[in-house]
């Protein structure tokens, strides 16, 4: 992976991880990038991950962003992806921002990744996407496969 020292950050043409081997275990957590509504789509955007749905891993999710009115969006998604199970198991969503919307839901798709669900406004709203997970039974490279938007929560992928 290249990453470039810009007058803006860094960047690069991949998801940066952050890897650590801790205080007495590993982790990593990943900004998966920016996630954002656009004039004319629908507000539900279906984020596919490479992370599959039966790898006994139990992971974070997080959306840090703003709404159009200068409102803070801020919450965390956590689930396991247990073999065997149809969706995310044991999910537990909390917001801390002064507004609704980031993530408010996830799934599996019909090829077994992860899938998770960000509501934005079509105007001037985003935030950035991170993933994390450690300790054991964890995967480190988890990436986006796909993006679409679409009229309700679940069936995109």
């Amino acid at each position: 992976m290249a990453v470039n020292l810009e007058p803006q950050g860094l960047t690069s043409g991949e998801p940066i991880r952050m890897f650590s081997s801790g205080i007495r275990y590993g982790g990593v957590r990943t900004c998966l990038g920016w996630a954002g509504g656009q004039i004319g789509q629908y507000i539900y955007h279906h984020i596919k991950l490479t992370l599959p749905s039966n790898t006994n891993t139990m992971c974070k999710f997080e959306y840090d962003g703003y709404t159009y009115n200068e409102l803070n969006i801020h919450n965390s998604y956590t689930f396991y992806t247990y073999a065997g199970t149809s969706s995310p198991y044991s999910p537990s969503l909390v917001s801390w921002g002064e507004s609704g919307g980031g993530i408010i839901h996830g799934y599996y798709s019909t090829d077994n990744k992860v899938v998770i669900v960000v509501q934005t406004s079509n105007n001037y709203t985003g935030g950035f996407l991170y993933y994390q997970a450690g300790r054991s039974h964890w995967v480190a490279d988890v990436g986006v496969l796909a993006e679409a938007t679409g009229p309700n929560i679940t069936g995109v992928f």
